[in-house]
């Protein structure tokens, strides 16, 4: 199975890279789920810290405090959480249909500065190999966005530098599994770098894009994408854009 991530921040258009992905055959890509996959990390990390301290010949005793803290491995703990985390992507639909699984998520600015590079690292333990699509969009129009509006000013700005951050650690750690995609280009006026981006998106995740496949995407960015994309700014919309506003509770 391979894995592909989409690294980004709210309101960047993700959720029309989302679903070009999941245009894409034998490929499926969730939404958001609050970075679940932070908290097992973290847990490991919990575990890993204690069993340091203490593993070792007493722990093998039945009447040690500690016992059995010798049976905690990063293998094991790392096969549970494939399984966690591979079923949760998978949900009722069945592995042998699909070649690529993956989630986009918004929420990547809660890892820590210096748990990054461990992370991922854990990360690409549970999902081999796997691949990034940093999507980007302009942040001056993402933080006009009614998601960002209603949050304080100073932390939406600190929210979407981490990310930012994240994305150039792994452009610079990782640079043959990472693909910058760009709303306005995805979405602007200019369909030849339209296309091409949508081409550059399928040949990142599949290895190639044929004409269909292409034709397909197009179909894609004509549908709308986001919480509320018929809502009252669509007007002011193009094709595929998300709108700014909240959905209704």
């Amino acid at each position: 199975m391979d894995y592909v991530f989409v690294v980004t921040y709210g309101r960047s258009g993700s959720t029309l890279v989302q679903g070009m992905l999941n245009a894409m055959p034998r490929t499926l890509v969730r939404g958001e789920n609050g970075l679940y996959v932070q908290h097992l990390f973290r847990a490991w990390q919990a575990a890993d810290e204690i069993r340091q301290k203490r593993k070792g010949a007493g722990a093998k005793s039945s009447s040690n405090a500690f016992f059995g803290i010798n049976a905690l491995t990063r293998g094991r703990f790392v096969r549970s959480a494939q399984r966690l985390v591979v079923g949760g992507m998978l949900g009722s639909e069945d592995a042998k249909d699909f070649d690529r699984l993956g989630f986009k998520e918004v929420e990547w600015h809660h890892l820590t500065a210096e748990e990054t590079e461990p992370f991922f690292a854990w990360l690409e333990e549970v999902c081999p190999d796997a691949k990034y699509v940093l999507n980007t969009r302009d942040v001056e129009t993402v933080l006009g966005s009614g998601f960002w509006q209603r949050r304080d000013t100073d932390e939406s700005v600190r929210a979407i530098e981490r990310v930012v951050e994240i994305q150039d650690f792994l452009r610079a750690s990782r640079p043959d599994r990472v693909l910058d995609t760009r709303y306005e280009v995805i979405t602007g006026e200019d369909k030849a770098a339209s296309d091409a981006a949508m081409e550059a998106l399928a040949t990142f995740v599949l290895g190639g894009c044929d004409a269909a496949l292409l034709d397909a995407l197009r179909a894609t960015l004509e549908v709308g994408h986001g919480p509320n994309p018929f809502g009252k700014s669509r007007k002011d919309q193009k094709p595929g854009h998300e709108s700014d506003e909240q959905p209704e509770a």
